[in-house]
Protein backbone atom coordinates (compact mmCIF):
# COMPACT_ATOMS: atom_id res chain seq x y z
CA UNK A 1 0.00 0.00 0.00
CA UNK A 2 1.36 3.38 -0.99
CA UNK A 3 0.11 6.68 0.40
CA UNK A 4 0.05 9.77 -1.81
CA UNK A 5 -0.32 12.68 0.62
CA UNK A 6 -1.68 16.18 0.17
CA UNK A 7 1.77 17.77 0.40
CA UNK A 8 0.94 21.16 1.96
CA UNK A 9 -1.50 19.69 4.52
CA UNK A 10 0.87 16.85 5.48
CA UNK A 11 4.23 18.64 5.56
CA UNK A 12 3.44 22.37 5.63
CA UNK A 13 6.44 24.50 4.67
CA UNK A 14 9.60 22.47 4.10
CA UNK A 15 13.19 23.66 4.42
CA UNK A 16 16.31 21.93 3.08
CA UNK A 17 18.75 20.78 5.77
CA UNK A 18 21.20 18.74 3.67
CA UNK A 19 21.61 15.39 1.94
CA UNK A 20 23.61 12.18 1.90
CA UNK A 21 24.32 9.79 -0.94
CA UNK A 22 22.71 6.36 -0.71
CA UNK A 23 25.00 3.68 -2.12
CA UNK A 24 23.80 0.64 -4.08
CA UNK A 25 23.80 -2.73 -2.33
CA UNK A 26 25.39 -5.77 -3.97
CA UNK A 27 23.58 -8.91 -2.80
CA UNK A 28 26.36 -11.18 -4.15
CA UNK A 29 28.99 -9.69 -1.82
CA UNK A 30 26.46 -8.56 0.82
CA UNK A 31 28.11 -5.11 0.89
CA UNK A 32 27.47 -1.58 -0.30
CA UNK A 33 29.18 -0.56 -3.52
CA UNK A 34 30.76 2.79 -4.39
CA UNK A 35 28.01 3.49 -6.94
CA UNK A 36 25.32 5.96 -5.87
CA UNK A 37 21.68 4.85 -5.98
CA UNK A 38 19.86 8.00 -4.81
CA UNK A 39 20.03 10.97 -2.45
CA UNK A 40 18.49 11.02 1.01
CA UNK A 41 17.48 14.61 1.79
CA UNK A 42 16.76 15.92 5.27
CA UNK A 43 13.97 18.49 5.40
CA UNK A 44 12.45 20.48 8.24
CA UNK A 45 8.64 20.28 8.20
CA UNK A 46 6.56 23.06 9.76
CA UNK A 47 3.43 20.88 9.99
CA UNK A 48 5.18 17.84 11.51
CA UNK A 49 7.38 20.14 13.61
CA UNK A 50 10.45 18.04 13.03
CA UNK A 51 12.87 16.61 10.52
CA UNK A 52 11.91 14.18 7.76
CA UNK A 53 14.00 12.17 5.32
CA UNK A 54 12.97 12.04 1.67
CA UNK A 55 14.68 9.88 -0.96
CA UNK A 56 15.04 11.43 -4.43
CA UNK A 57 16.64 10.16 -7.66
CA UNK A 58 20.17 11.12 -8.71
CA UNK A 59 18.72 13.43 -11.38
CA UNK A 60 17.62 15.86 -8.63
CA UNK A 61 20.04 18.80 -8.29
CA UNK A 62 20.27 18.70 -4.50
CA UNK A 63 23.76 20.24 -4.56
CA UNK A 64 22.16 23.47 -5.87
CA UNK A 65 19.94 23.83 -2.79
CA UNK A 66 21.16 25.95 0.12
CA UNK A 67 20.87 25.14 3.82
CA UNK A 68 17.51 26.23 5.27
CA UNK A 69 16.20 27.17 1.81
CA UNK A 70 12.43 26.80 1.42
CA UNK A 71 11.75 23.92 -0.97
CA UNK A 72 8.86 22.13 -2.67
CA UNK A 73 8.57 18.37 -3.08
CA UNK A 74 6.97 16.93 -6.20
CA UNK A 75 5.56 13.43 -6.71
CA UNK A 76 5.69 12.42 -3.03
CA UNK A 77 4.80 8.84 -2.09
CA UNK A 78 4.85 7.37 1.42
CA UNK A 79 5.47 3.62 1.45
CA UNK A 80 4.96 1.99 4.88
CA UNK A 81 6.75 -1.25 5.75
CA UNK A 82 7.29 -3.27 8.94
CA UNK A 83 10.62 -4.17 10.50
CA UNK A 84 11.11 -6.65 13.31
CA UNK A 85 13.74 -5.62 15.80
CA UNK A 86 14.08 -9.05 17.39
CA UNK A 87 11.18 -8.70 19.82
CA UNK A 88 7.59 -9.76 19.53
CA UNK A 89 6.44 -6.47 17.97
CA UNK A 90 7.15 -5.02 14.54
CA UNK A 91 8.03 -1.39 14.00
CA UNK A 92 6.26 0.44 11.16
CA UNK A 93 8.63 2.54 9.06
CA UNK A 94 7.32 5.21 6.69
CA UNK A 95 9.64 5.46 3.67
CA UNK A 96 9.11 8.79 1.92
CA UNK A 97 10.19 9.26 -1.70
CA UNK A 98 9.76 12.15 -4.13
CA UNK A 99 10.33 12.61 -7.86
CA UNK A 100 12.21 15.83 -7.18
CA UNK A 101 12.80 18.65 -4.71
CA UNK A 102 13.03 22.21 -6.03
CA UNK A 103 13.62 25.65 -4.56
CA UNK A 104 10.55 27.68 -3.60
CA UNK A 105 12.41 30.94 -4.22
CA UNK A 106 10.19 33.90 -5.21
CA UNK A 107 12.12 34.41 -8.49
CA UNK A 108 11.44 30.84 -9.64
CA UNK A 109 9.06 30.54 -12.63
CA UNK A 110 5.54 29.53 -11.54
CA UNK A 111 5.51 26.57 -13.94
CA UNK A 112 8.49 25.02 -12.12
CA UNK A 113 7.03 25.61 -8.67
CA UNK A 114 3.61 24.17 -9.49
CA UNK A 115 4.76 21.10 -11.41
CA UNK A 116 3.18 18.05 -9.84
CA UNK A 117 1.22 20.14 -7.33
CA UNK A 118 -2.56 20.39 -7.20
Amino acid sequence: MKIIPEIKATFGDTYFLGFTEKKKFDPATNKRTEENESYVCRLASSELQGQIEVTVPLSTAVDQLKFNEKVLMQGVVIDPYARNSGGSFAQVILRCTAKTIISDAPGKPAIDRSMGQK
